[in-house]
């Protein structure tokens, strides 16, 4: 017999013996039925553990999803605007008007906007708006309305901004100079009335606006003075397709105002017109370039012996966009006559900045302006360096 044979006929056996072995081992260690009727009681016990614990963490959650959606309509925003002025137009330190009460030095630190913005959507549709300033020793209202859509418009109601100037419905989060233009903060002081507004919107992106707002308010209760109310309606159409070269708009406001021409001690109230036409436009390039200005006609409150007088002012302002870079120009000239019949009282206000986008929450703005008011509508005649950093949150 050969070698080889010889470990053949050696290994099949010591295979059978290892196999043998194994099988009687295994047979020898398999459980009884006892044995897995205890194992599965023990897993259903288990089992039961865990749905128990289970049904818990369901329950947890489904109280947790109620409170998320109660809140969750709720958001909760706002923004700081934080200042160092140097004006020379100030008269003195204290300023021409409210003394140690109001006035401010010359160069000083303003915390000239703190805004607390409330806004909820209780249902769909359907909005409503709380905003708040802080920015001074009291706190004061900016707005509060509801706003819900019905077909193609919505309808506002409550205290808002007035919208006939563009310059006026901009948030100042987004504005890049200081202040409005003068047309802006003498005829519509506060931005804001109350009333009851509906903007349609029409196919091709064109809006019209129909608005009843209070005219003069109250300045403890912010109640309306006259029974009369000022009505408004403005139009606004895109340009180009969907407007990729802006828009235009054109509207037109009147009513009837009060204002004292007395003393508390010896008021003298009389009426006065309030009518306001409106033309504006609204481009931009593809190249960055922005361009927007608007021209107002009307009437105001002028002097007890005459009490409404004609108005006149408009602003143009251009910004340029620096391409890939976080840097804005921007360069605006507005005018303002508080009474067309009294020559030689337009004032007159040119402003250059640029502004610096640290991030989507953070940025720095510096302006110089520089204005001519012989009228003495705001501070006087001078100019007026700001540095201002803006954070919203």
């Amino acid at each position: 017999m050969s070698k080889r044979s010889s470990l053949k006929w050696l290994f099949v056996p010591s295979v059978l013996v290892i196999f043998l072995g194994t099988a009687m081992g295994f047979s020898a260690e398999q459980p009884t039925v006892e044995s897995l009727q205890a194992e599965i009681a023990k897993l259903k016990s288990q089992l039961d553990k865990l749905q128990t614990q289970l049904a818990q963490i369901q329950k947890e959650q489904k109280s947790s999803q109620k409170v998320v959606q109660r809140f969750e309509p709720l958001t909760v925003r706002g923004y700081i605007q934080m200042r160092y002025e140097k004006n020379t137009s100030l008269a003195t330190d204290v300023g021409t008007v409210g003394g140690l009460a109001r006035g401010r030095a010359k160069d000083t630190f303003r915390l000239r906007r703190v805004r607390l913005d409330v806004r909820g959507t209780p249902i769909r549709g359907t909005l409503y708006r709380l905003q708040l300033d802080s920015s001074g020793r009291d706190l004061e209202l900016r707005d509060a309305y509801l706003e819900t859509q019905i077909g193609d418009g919505t309808f506002t109601f409550g205290h808002f901004k007035v919208p006939l100037l563009e310059e006026v419905i901009e948030s100042s989060a987004t504005r890049w100079t200081p202040e409005r233009a003068v047309l802006s903060t003498r005829l519509f002081p506060g931005e804001r009335d109350r009333g009851i507004a509906y903007t349609w919107s029409m196919n091709g992106g064109s809006e019209l606006t129909l608005g009843l707002f209070s005219g003069t308010l109250t300045t403890e209760t912010l109640d309306s003075l006259t029974t009369r109310k000022s009505w408004l309606v403005r139009v606004a159409a895109p340009l180009g397709e969907k407007g990729k070269w802006g828009r235009a708009w054109i509207g037109m406001m009147d009513g009837i105002g009060r204002r004292n021409f007395g003393t508390d001690a010896a008021p003298n109230i009389r009426n006065f017109d309030r009518d306001r036409q409106v033309v504006g436009l609204n481009l931009t390039t593809p190249e960055g370039i922005t361009f927007r200005a608007e021209f107002l006609r009307g009437k105001d409150f002028g002097t007890a012996a005459r009490p409404s007088v004609s108005v006149q002012g408009w602003y143009a302002l251009v910004g340029y966009q620096i391409p890939k870079q976080p840097y804005l120009l921007y360069a605006k000239r507005d005018l303002f006559d508080p009474d067309r019949g009294v020559r030689g009282n337009t004032f007159s206000r040119w402003a250059f900045g640029i502004q610096y986008d640290l991030n989507r929450s953070t940025r720095f703005n510096l302006t110089w302006e520089n204005q001519k008011d012989p009228a003495r509508i705001t501070t006087g005649s001078g100019s007026i360096w700001t540095f201002q950093a803006q954070t919203r949150y």
